[in-house]
């Protein structure tokens, strides 16, 4: 894999982890419900850990000899629903779950130093991910039973 397509695609996921910080942040102030300041907490929390992943993105991506993107990925900005929201966190999760998998098997030949830095990158990437949809598949069951939103 050349260095120009190690670029292209940390830039890729890089919109999505700008996506991730602007969902946690949106959803933070748009919670609503007995729960929210809880869950308000989670989100900003989640939404500290998304800062440091656009910043290490952003940092590979100069490693690499890029500058970063600023574009971010669209996302549903107006859920105010605790259990929404977590669906909505779950979703997110899994799809670059997902997605760094495929990073995964893209960069396996590790032909060269870039190459085989981004692999290893894309390892903690992915268990941080997974590990966070899996979590929050938990917190959902939970709330579903304590928080019911009509339209959402």
């Amino acid at each position: 894999m050349t260095n120009e397509e190690l670029i292209y695609m940390v830039q890729e996921d890089l919109r999505n982890e700008r996506k991730h910080l602007a969902f946690y942040t949106q959803a933070a102030v748009m919670l609503k419900g007995l729960h929210r300041e809880e869950l308000r907490e989670f989100c900003e929390t989640e939404a500290k850990g998304e800062l440091q992943h656009v910043t290490e993105f952003s940092e590979l991506i100069v490693q690499l000899g890029g500058v970063p993107g600023t574009d971010v990925n669209h996302y549903t900005s107006d859920l105010g629903c605790p259990v929404a929201v977590l669906k909505y966190v779950v979703e997110m999760e899994n799809e670059v779950a997902e997605k760094y998998a495929q990073r995964l098997r893209e960069t396996e030949d590790m032909e060269n130093a870039n190459t085989a830095y981004v692999h290893l990158f894309y390892e903690d990437q992915l268990q941080d991910s997974w590990k966070t949809a899996k979590e929050v598949e938990q917190m959902v069951v939970q709330y579903e039973h304590k928080d019911s939103c009509e339209k959402e």
